[in-house]
């Protein structure tokens, strides 16, 4: 199952040039409150054993609880669980569970050696896969822990194992909120395995609302500053627009009075007024041609020139 085992091979196959049907080199990797974890080869390679301790093996509890095991690991096919095989009596250990073998060491273990970013990376989605395969099945693990996942030698690749504390019979199914509490607990799982990526989470979450804030703020000021923008580029242009009619009338005003003073009656005097008059239309048409598009500028245009020009000659016929 795992290195922590002390198992007498690194591999799962063993080179022999016999076929072995019969179980040999049966060795004791691990003592545990309810079973006895060997190792053992049949048809040249080892498997993982699962025995109950001899003061259990009679108990009718303890079987069905070996029983129940089996039932969940031979239902469950993931390349990240460790394959169950069968439920066989072996000689001198009762009836046992024969499962995959496993050259690796468990997760506490495997993080102990301060594994690569890349490396912790994989295994939390690979245990995320696991999990949520599980848990469509209706199933949960409820022992959920470091030393119950292993990381092989081959590749760092989850094997989840031990469900001997999961619930499997036909007519008992994991609940929402069974599903939902090992989630949390695998989350926090995750986080020791990969707090580079969660702490990251953590702290975008705590910072969303200052986030937010700000930018809002930002599209504000954003909002405030091109109108602001807009606002003096039209004064902009607004000055501009009466820079040209001013220079223009001051022009045309001067033709007006020069105009006058060539006469020497008021008939004359009025007719030299109206036909220079006349001429400022098309000096007038022409600021408007400027604003083809603006019909406001047009106006303000014509008005400003039509009401300066009658002042102007009024004030101008008054005149001695």
């Amino acid at each position: 199952m795992s290195a922590e085992y002390n198992s007498p091979s690194s591999s799962g196959f063993i080179a022999s040039d016999t076929w072995n049907t019969e179980w040999s080199d049966l060795t004791l990797l691990q003592e545990r409150k309810n079973c006895l974890i060997y190792s053992g080869v049949r048809y040249d390679r080892r498997f993982l054993i699962k025995a109950l301790r001899p003061e259990h093996r009679a108990l009718t509890e303890y079987r069905r609880m070996l029983q129940r095991e089996f039932r969940t690991g031979i239902a469950l096919s993931h390349p990240n669980i460790a394959t169950t095989f069968s439920l066989e009596p072996v000689e001198g250990l009762g009836e046992c569970i024969v499962q995959e073998y496993i050259e690796g060491q468990t997760l506490t273990q495997w993080l102990l050696a301060k594994p690569s970013w890349t490396a912790r990376e994989r295994v939390v989605g690979q245990l995320q896969d696991t999990l949520d395969y599980i848990h469509a099945h209706q199933l949960t693990h409820r022992d959920l822990k470091g030393d119950n996942i292993l990381i092989t030698r081959n590749g760092c690749n989850v094997k989840l194992i031990d469900f001997g504390l999961s619930e499997t019979d036909d007519s008992i199914y994991a609940s929402a909120d069974d599903i939902r509490n090992e989630n949390a607990q695998a989350q926090e799982l995750l986080r020791k395995i990969y707090p580079r990526r969660y702490a990251v989470t953590r702290r975008v979450l705590r910072a969303l609302p200052v986030i937010f804030s700000v930018c809002l703020l930002a599209v504000a000021a954003s909002l405030f500053y091109a109108a602001q923008n807009e606002r003096h580029a039209a004064e902009q242009e607004e000055q501009l627009m009466l820079e040209r009619v001013n220079t223009s009338l001051e022009q045309h005003y001067a033709a007006i009075r020069h105009a006058a003073e060539q006469s020497d009656d008021v008939i004359t005097k009025i007719s030299a007024i109206s036909e220079e008059s006349q001429r400022g239309f098309a000096i007038r048409d022409s600021l408007m041609n400027l604003y083809p598009d603006d019909e406001l500028r047009r106006d303000q245009i014509y008005t400003f020139w039509t009401n300066k020009t009658t002042e102007f000659i009024n004030n101008l016929l008054s005149e001695p």
